[in-house]
Order: C-alpha cells, then structure tokens, then sequence
C-alpha cells in the first residue's frame, strides 16, 4: 500500500509550518494541533483527506516537533496552551507518539495534551501507558457500534466493535478524559447516533466515575476527499436543529463549542501576510503525497503544498529548483499555505 516514507526533521529540509498534511498547525488559538504522521490502518470512504492510500507518507521526528512547539509558545505565551494530535492519519501508528507526549509535558506553559484515533489500534498495556504519560484527552471517532456498517464506511473486512467498546470501556474508567466524536451521515448512520448516546448514558448508569463528552460531527464534503455514495450533506442549520431535538429526547448536551475544550483567542505565528492569489517565488525540497504534489520551502520555517498543473508531475529532478508559484490558500483563519505550478 506504501510505497514510499519520508522521515521530516531537521535535516530534511522541509519547514513544519504552512503545510495542512505534516508539521504544526496554528488556528489562531490557544491550541496547537501537531500532525506527526501521514500512515493510516484504515481507508475509509469519507476521508476528507484521502488517508490511508498516499502515495508517499511522512512520519515528523518528535525532537523536530518540540524545537517547532517552542518557538510558537513563545509567541503565543507560556500559558494554558493545548497540544493536539491531529494527524491525516493514526496517531497511535506514529513510532515516537510515548517520547513525544513526554518531552510536551516538559515544555513550559502546556496544559493539556489531546490527540485523535480510531481506536482500533488500542490495547490494555496502549491504554495505561497513555494514562501513566497523563494524556489529558483522547478523541475516538466512532460512528456506529454495529459491525457490518463499521466495515462498510471503513472499508476494512474486520472492524472489531467489540474489541473497540471493551478498550473503550477501559479507557473510559481510566484518568484519560474520553471525547466520542461520530460523523452523522445522513440516511446512513441516523439510528446508529442515537445508539451510541445511549452507550454513553449506559455508561452512567453503570457507575463509571466519568462519561464521555459526545461530539456529533457533521459530514462534509471536500474536493479532495472521498465522498460516500448516496449520501449528500445537510445544512448547518438542519444539522443543529437534529443535536437541538436529540438533546431534549436524551437531556445529554451535544453542542458542544470552544468554551467547552477551554479554547480562545491568541496570538497567530506569522505567514508573512501572503494573500491568495499573490505569486511567490519558492524552493522546491520535497515531493508531496500524490504525483501532482510537491513541498515548497518559502523560508526556514514557513512551507507551502504546491500543486502541480496536469500534464505536470513530480520528479526526483524538481528538488532544489527555484519557482514562482500562485497561492490559491492564504487566510487569517490558520498558518496552512497552498499554491499552484505553474500559476497560469
């Protein structure tokens, strides 16, 4: 399925900021997301990124990962900060995902450790190694607790919900705070959201000293991601107006917001005030993910993903050319800088 990996660190020559796919993401919050690793046990048929296929994947060194973390604590301040792992991918396939929550918990001013996963990869020795590193938060995504849809919106042959609500189960009565974060589509997996918040109120009624925060996801739909057939998106306000009904039928809060997770407004790492449609000129130093894909380096710190114009495809040659590229992203919103090659 892989065919290739790159290891991103100091020495590679590739920035870890203004790349969506790999390094840190700043969304002008208190939060710093980190995406370690492009690698995913599974390949499943909404991924808005197309996990779990690419071509070429990236695994970041964490010492790399904390020279970078640094450097944005100090512009946002040695305070209340949230760490994030978020990877186009799995975090728990990520080889220094133990060493790299212990050298955060080291850094002045973090507060407070999250990542994502699927859950699948979860084990009891995963779980207390993860409760002994004192990981503040794990969001799982599950979507449905019946077996044959598992299989079906994952596209894998063995899903293993059991085995997933026994480690979840588990991990629940751990120290470990457990966010279950479903994607509802509609049509597809409406009866399958009520059943797992009756898991979560199950829970309760068992006596566990901590239930999981739900967090209902609604389905999107990106160019770039697969799409699931037959299944088309709702409006947002439709969206809230189903959490709004489902929260009086349960009494279980399901809006849930940034106050919720502690997350405000802070100061934003620099993308040199770049704009879309501005052409710059940019160092070519890695390829990228897909054949029409490729890294830019704009300075040490700062990359860029450029996308190559069809008939246009990446080639070992490309590297350390120099380039004038259109950006076609650039907001205020996060630090994630794309551009087109060539920009005619």
């Amino acid at each position: 399925m892989y065919q290739d990996t790159i290891y991103v660190n100091e020495t590679s020559n590739i920035p870890l900021m203004g790349v969506d796919f790999l390094g840190l993401i700043d969304r002008g919050t208190n939060v710093i997301e980190i995406k370690p690793i492009t690698l995913c046990n599974l390949k499943c048929k909404y991924c808005f990124v197309s996990a779990g296929d690419y071509k070429t994947n990236f695994i970041v060194s964490s010492d790399y990962i904390i020279k970078g973390i640094k450097k944005i604590i100090e512009i946002k301040g040695a305070h209340d900060i949230e760490i994030h792992i978020a990877p186009y991918g799995e975090s728990l396939l990520y080889p220094e995902l133990y060493d790299l929550i212990s050298k955060l918990w080291r850094i002045e001013g973090i507060s407070t450790i999250s990542m994502q996963s699927n859950g699948l990869l979860l084990t009891k020795k995963i779980i207390k190694k993860l409760e002994s590193l004192n990981l503040s938060r794990i969001n799982v995504s599950l979507n449905t607790l019946n077996e044959d849809l598992a299989r079906k919106l994952c596209g894998c042959k063995v899903y293993g919900i059991n085995e997933l609500l026994d480690n979840l189960n588990l991990l629940i009565a751990s120290k470990i705070e457990v966010l279950i974060a479903p994607v509802w589509f509609p049509g597809k997996n409406d009866i399958d959201i009520e059943n797992i918040i009756k898991y979560i109120i199950s829970l309760k009624n068992q006596g566990y000293p901590q239930i999981p925060k739900i967090g209902i996801q609604k389905y999107l739909v990106y160019k770039t991601g697969r799409k699931l057939s037959r299944t088309y998106p709702k409006s947002w306000g439709y969206f809230y107006e189903q959490l709004t009904k489902l929260e009086k039928k349960y009494k279980l809060k399901l809006k849930l917001g940034p106050k919720d997770f502690g997350i405000h407004r802070r100061e934003s790492i620099s993308t040199l005030n770049l704009r879309k449609n501005d052409e710059i000129k940019l160092i070519i130093v890695s390829k990228g993910r897909w054949e029409q894909e490729c890294i830019g380096k704009i300075t040490e710190e700062i990359g860029i993903k450029v996308l190559l114009q069809k008939p246009l495809k990446f080639t070992e040659n490309m590297i350390g050319s120099e380039i004038k590229a259109k950006i076609i992203k650039a907001n205020y919103k996060d630090n994630i800088l794309t551009a087109r090659y060539p920009s005619t």
